[in-house]
C-alpha cells in the first residue's frame, strides 16, 4: 500500500472508529501491506453495541414519558391528589371509585358505569403509547440500518474515486470540501446490499433504478455520474501521433461511424484517449442499430 494511501485510510479510520496509534500499527506488516483487521471488527462491534444501548435506553425513556403522561391525565381526570404512580395509581383511582360507588349503594364494583369506563380508558391509553414508542422505535431501526449501509457505500465510493484520480485543489481543507460535497449527494441515494456484497441503487419508489432503456443501473454508474459533476481527471497521455488517431465520428479505416456497431468497435480500440471514448459514448445514444 503506497504511503498516501495508508495516511489517508488511517485519517478515516481514526475519524469513524476512534483508533490509536497502535492499533493502526497492527494493521499493517513491515512492507505497509493491510494484513490484520482484527482492531476495526472489534471497533465496529463496540460502535453498535453501544448504538443498541442507546436505542433501549431512549425506548425506555419514550415509555416512562408516556407513562407520565397517562397518570396525569388519569390524576386530573379523577381529581387525585397524590404522588403515587402505576398500578398503585390505578389501585387509588378503583379505591376512590368503589367508595363513591358503594355510597350510591352498588353491590357489584365491577359492573358500575364509572369502573368500566376508567377500565377501557386506561387500556386503550396503554395501547396508544405502545403503538407510538413502536412506531418510533421503528424509524430509528431503519435510520441506524440506513445509516450502517452508508458507511459501506462511501468507502466503496471513495475507492472509486480514487481510482480515478481526480483533480483536486492544493489546499486539503478545499479538497476535503469538494469530497464532503460529493459524498452528500450520494447519502441523498437509497441503497440496497445484496447477498453477493455488491449495492442495489433504489429509485424514490423503493424500485430498482433504471437508465432511459431500461435496464438496472449499477452502483458505479450511479457513483461515476455524481462523481463527474463535481471532478475532472487527468488526460491519459496519448501514446501515438494525433495523425495516427482517426476523428470522432470516423471509423479508423472504414469510413465514419454510422451505426452503434461503429461506434462500439471505437470503444473497443485500447488505443483509445478518454476525451474519445467519452465522445463515441455520448455518440451511440444517437445512432441506430
Amino acid at each position: 500500500m503506497k504511503a498516501e494511501e495508508q495516511t489517508k485510510l488511517n485519517e478515516t479510520l481514526v475519524k469513524v472508529f476512534k483508533l490509536t496509534q497502535e492499533q493502526l500499527s497492527t494493521l499493517y506488516n513491515e512492507d505497509s501491506d493491510l494484513i490484520n483487521l482484527n482492531v476495526i471488527t472489534e471497533a465496529d462491534e463496540k460502535r453498535v453495541a453501544k448504538f443498541t444501548i442507546e436505542k433501549q435506553q431512549q425506548l425506555d425513556r419514550g415509555i416512562k414519558e408516556g407513562a407520565r403522561k397517562i397518570e396525569t391525565a388519569i390524576k386530573e381526570k379523577y381529581d387525585i391528589e397524590s404522588d403515587v404512580i402505576g398500578s398503585e395509581l390505578v389501585d387509588l383511582v378503583v379505591q376512590k371509585q368503589v367508595e363513591e360507588a358503594t355510597k350510591a349503594g352498588a353491590k357489584d364494583i365491577s359492573k358500575h358505569p364509572e369502573y368500566i369506563k376508567l377500565e377501557a380508558s386506561i387500556e386503550k391509553a396503554k395501547k396508544e403509547v405502545a403503538k407510538e414508542w413502536e412506531a418510533k422505535f421503528e424509524i430509528r431501526e431503519k435510520e441506524f440500518t440506513r445509516e450502517k449501509t452508508f458507511d459501506k457505500v462511501k468507502d466503496r465510493a471513495l475507492v472509486n474515486l480514487e481510482t480515478r484520480k481526480p483533480i483536486l485543489p492544493t489546499d486539503p481543507k478545499k479538497a476535503q470540501v469538494w469530497k464532503e460535497t460529493y459524498l452528500n449527494e450520494l447519502r441523498g441515494g437509497t441503497y440496497q446490499l445484496n447477498d453477493d456484497g455488491d449495492f442495489i441503487v433504489l429509485d424514490k419508489e423503493g424500485k430498482i433504478m433504471t437508465d432511459k432503456h431500461g435496464n438496472p443501473v449499477t452502483f458505479d454508474e450511479f457513483e461515476k455520474a455524481i462523481s463527474d459533476k463535481y471532478f475532472e481527471y487527468p488526460v491519459a497521455d496519448t501514446r501515438s501521433s494525433s495523425g495516427n488517431n482517426p476523428p470522432v465520428g470516423s471509423h479508423s479505416g472504414n469510413g465514419e461511424v454510422r451505426t452503434k456497431a461503429d461506434a462500439i468497435a471505437r470503444l473497443k480500440d485500447p488505443k483509445i484517449t478518454l476525451t474519445d471514448r467519452k465522445k463515441f459514448t455520448e455518440l451511440m445514444e444517437t445512432l441506430k442499430e
